[in-house]
């Protein structure tokens, strides 16, 4: 799963800490889930209540005891109706028999009990573990019913989502689609809800015959019926984990590509966005050429099927051969993709857990790691094979960086601890683990790490793993011990503190390189770690390897002349906090000799604060004009913006210029933001108002922002023009103006502009709506705002629901506070107070009613 988890920490400025006192409270063992009974097939057989948001529906499991005899079942099922519950004896029955169900000679004497969510079946019999039998519900699911659950990682647990299932909202498309992690399909469909039950299964839904549906594996009937529904017959004949069936219905477009090896490959979308759907998707089957070579193991399942829904209540979930995304996550035009596809990494990372959490599944939710860690690193490896080492390790940047976020955490990454299993969808399972599996691929070797994971996933493939069984396939590929590294990074908390410093004794020619270990030692390990070193010197470059192992070591090395630089890190590969005192003179030298996006990240960063040293400046204008990676052209021109006054005659012909020509539209934007907010003059406001016509919205964006810096009415005419604009990155930035220079008479805007925001998108649109509100000045326009954040706070996620309260209480209430304070200092008229009075107490009363449950 992709999920959105770590935008929710950013946008809410969450930091997540945990609170220890001296009398620590003993942590419950969350022990792998013991196999009692195992399900062999699951049959559904669903029709869907949209005006009660219910399930009606049959279930038909076929089970066996998993190795003692047994007379009892018992099945996780969620807030259901149960209305009756057979068995039939499938131990004497032949192929060609008729179904068990059907045959009154095999029903057996059983009787049930459905408390606390489980239905517990005594058989009438004892079963051995090689007689099968087949056990019938019929029940209701009421998901709408159910007590929300959920954590910041997936926001709702209730299993199957109806949304917008009368149509009242005409702006949504009526749906339903279901998210299974971590025990969400027990909610629709009675199961053994552990990740450690595989089972193959097939499901019969009946449907209006205007609606499409999509679930695992293969479409093999689809019957018209005669009263104006359909039956469609998905069948699912491989083995996977029951939290990885899904099942989505609703006007959808189904938009199919050429198939791989024979295999469909296909996309579900809205009508709107069918004529995008092979361009936002379109890499998807060069990613499962790719994959399939460099693992060494072919896409194993029968078709991959990709659908987009609204409201989704995370990033995206890769159920088994059908993955599931939220729309926020990958929509975009042929337009809006000229700056770049938001949805490649997210489609890649759903794409790699078909293997790393479909083909082999973590055996117990302590053990996530081993799918979400993997489906990270297939990021890193398709941004690394597609786009070059840079796309890949400015990806890998990033997602350190969600890492250290909130490191202040120090949790195992394999957690046998947890308070709740949705706590495992962390920047520990997701970011760290996929850096982790990085230095692991570099201490290896590429040869050996991907032996290594093909070996991992034919000896468990159809089954399930835990970390040592990963450990175990690397130690016999490259037949040496490596519980070291695994006890160090994956067993154990934290990340290694390193102070490095190097000294050059020019009598003995002897460089000395002293490493010290400084992380807290009580929590976290005494590390071993193989780095490698980068030394420059008279024009070479010499790579050495060491190993460190103690809290404080020096390695000595014969350099006939003192080194422009000594590179740490050099592949830039450790997952740690380093401080390495370097000059500005060996800064400089690292940006321009040193080959990796790190590299030239590390040098500008610790450079950007000595612009009037020498030599600084004319690199940062060196790297805003020709860095190869542009994101960094980027972070050198605002790293600029200390300077843009003091050195216009120097910048602004250079910045005018990239604004200009710059081959990403991104960095041109940049540009047009960083002239707009320094510098005024006739011949920049035509430059503006030529980006008014760039068909790049990231241009048009910062064109719209930079043109309303002249204040002049012909501007905000021009800006105006572009409020109908669907496109969110537009208005928002419609939406930042208004919010400095707006009044009453630009409230419509934010109304109208709301439905192009859709889930969690929403969010920096309705903070920008509140820091506008205080602008102004009718009591008309605070009533109007209310009616929208209340109307925010219904139609998307609980999250939005939390945010609009907030934006109600700061945007207006408080302004509304501070009009009334004004207005009795000021001793105005009586009926003026009383109407700011009378319109906050009755706010007061709407914000009351708005509940984030």
């Amino acid at each position: 799963m992709k999920t959105s988890k770590l935008v929710f920490v950013l946008i809410f400025g969450l930091i997540i800490t945990t609170a220890y006192s001296h009398d620590t409270p003993k942590k419950t063992y969350r022990a792998t889930n013991t196999r009692v009974t195992d399900i062999i097939h699951t049959k559904l057989e669903v029709k869907f209540d949209w005006n009660k948001s219910q399930v009606i529906g049959t279930a038909y499991i076929t089970a066996k005891p998993y190795f003692n005899t047994s007379h009892k079942i018992d099945l996780n099922a969620r807030g259901m109706d149960i209305h009756s519950v057979e068995v039939f004896d499938l131990s004497k029955i032949s192929s060609s028999a008729k179904p068990a169900e059907n045959n009154i000679h095999l029903k057996l004497k059983s009787t049930y009990q459905y408390e606390n969510d489980t239905i517990k079946i005594d058989l009438g019999r004892d079963f051995s573990a090689d007689e099968k039998y087949l056990v019938k519900i019929n029940y209701t699911a009421k998901p709408d019913e159910l007590v929300n659950g959920g954590s910041e990682a997936i926001s709702d647990d209730k299993g199957m989502f109806f949304i917008n299932p009368k149509g009242e909202d005409k702006n949504k498309m009526p749906q339903i689609w279901t998210q299974g992690e971590t025990m969400g399909n027990s909610a629709w469909f009675p199961t053994i809800d552990s990740p450690n039950e595989k089972m193959t299964n097939e499901i019969y839904m009946t449907v209006d015959n205007k609606y499409t549906t999509l679930s695992n594996g293969i479409l093999t009937d689809s019957k018209k019926n005669a009263d104006g529904t359909r039956t469609d017959h998905w069948q699912m004949d491989m083995p996977h984990s029951p939290y990885l069936v899904m099942l989505s219905v609703g006007d959808f477009k189904k938009v199919s590509d050429t198939p791989w090896n024979g295999k469909e490959v296909s996309y579900y979308v809205e009508k709107e966005y069918e004529p995008y759907a092979k361009d936002i998707f379109g890499n998807t089957k060069e990613m499962i050429d790719f994959y399939s070579r460099t693992l060494g193991t072919p896409y194993p399942w029968q078709k991959y099927s990709q659908i987009v829904v609204k409201d989704f209540v995370s990033g995206a979930m890769e159920n088994t051969t059908a993955t599931l995304h939220g729309d926020f996550m990958v929509y975009q035009t042929d337009r809006e993709m000229i700056d770049g596809k938001k949805g490649e990494d997210v489609i890649a990372h759903e794409l790699f857990h078909q293997w790393f959490g479909d083909l082999v599944t973590a055996e117990s939710w302590s053990n996530l790691p081993l799918n979400e860690s993997f489906a990270t690193y297939g990021e890193y490896l398709w941004q690394e094979y597609k786009n070059g080492r840079d796309a890949a390790d400015a990806h890998s940047y990033k997602s350190k960086m969600g890492y250290f976020a909130s490191a202040d955490k120090q949790v195992d990454m394999i957690r046998f601890d947890y308070d709740n299993r949705e706590d495992m969808f962390d920047a520990y399972s997701y970011n760290k683990g996929g850096q982790i599996l990085h230095m692991l691929r570099k201490y290896t070797g590429d040869k050996a790490f991907f032996a290594s994971l093909k070996l991992y996933l034919e000896k468990n493939k159809f089954k399930n793993a835990e970390i040592h069984d990963l450990r175990l396939a690397f130690e016999e590929v490259t037949g040496e011990d490596l519980n070291w590294f695994f006890n160090q990074w994956f067993m154990a908390k934290g990340h290694p503190k390193l102070t490095i410093t190097n000294t050059y004794d020019a009598v003995t020619k002897t460089l000395k390189l002293n490493v010290k270990q400084q992380q807290d030692l009580k929590q976290t390990p005494l590390y071993t770690l193989p780095v490698d070193i980068d030394i420059y010197s008279n024009g070479t470059k010499e790579r050495k390897r060491i190993i460190i192992t103690e809290n404080e070591q020096d390695f000595k090395f014969s350099i006939p002349s003192e080194p422009e630089l000594v590179n740490f890190d050099a592949e830039r590969q450790l997952l740690g906090d380093k401080i390495v005192n370097l000059s500005t003179k060996e800064y400089i030298f690292q940006y321009e000799h040193a080959p990796l996006y790190g590299d030239r990240l590390e040098a500008l960063t610790n450079l950007k604060n000595k612009m009037n040293e020498p030599g600084v400046l004319s690199l940062f204008l060196k790297a805003a004009e020709k860095d190869k990676w542009f994101e960094l052209r980027s972070f050198a021109l605002f790293s600029l913006e200390s300077m843009a006054k003091e050195k216009e005659s120097e910048l602004r012909p250079i910045v005018t210029k990239i604004a200009l020509a710059d081959k990403n539209t991104n960095v041109r934007a940049t540009a047009i933001r960083f002239l707009g907010d320094n510098y005024t003059s006739n011949e920049l406001t035509a430059l503006y108002e030529s980006a008014l016509n760039e068909q790049s919205y990231a241009i048009l964006s910062g064109a719209i922002r930079s043109i309303a810096k002249t204040n002049s009415t012909a501007a905000f005419q021009k800006i105006k023009a572009y409020e109908s604009e669907k496109n969110k990155d537009v208005l928002l930035s419609i939406a930042y103006v208004y919010a400095d220079k707006g009044s009453d008479e630009n409230l419509a805007f934010y109304s109208n502009a709301s439905s192009n925001f859709t889930s969690y998108s929403i969010l920096e649109f309705i903070d920008v709506y509140c820091n506008f509100i205080k602008r102004c000045n009718k009591m008309e326009s605070f009533e109007k705002a209310a009616n929208d954040l209340v109307t925010f706070s219904k139609v998307n996620t609980k999250y939005v629901g939390l945010f609009s309260k907030k934006a109600f209480k700061e945007g207006i209430l408080t302004t509304l506070e501070k009009k009334h304070e004004a207005l009795v200092a000021a001793k105005s008229s009586p009926e003026a107070i009383k109407e700011v009075e009378a319109v906050k107490n009755k706010l007061t009363e709407v914000y009351k009613s708005i509940s984030t449950s």
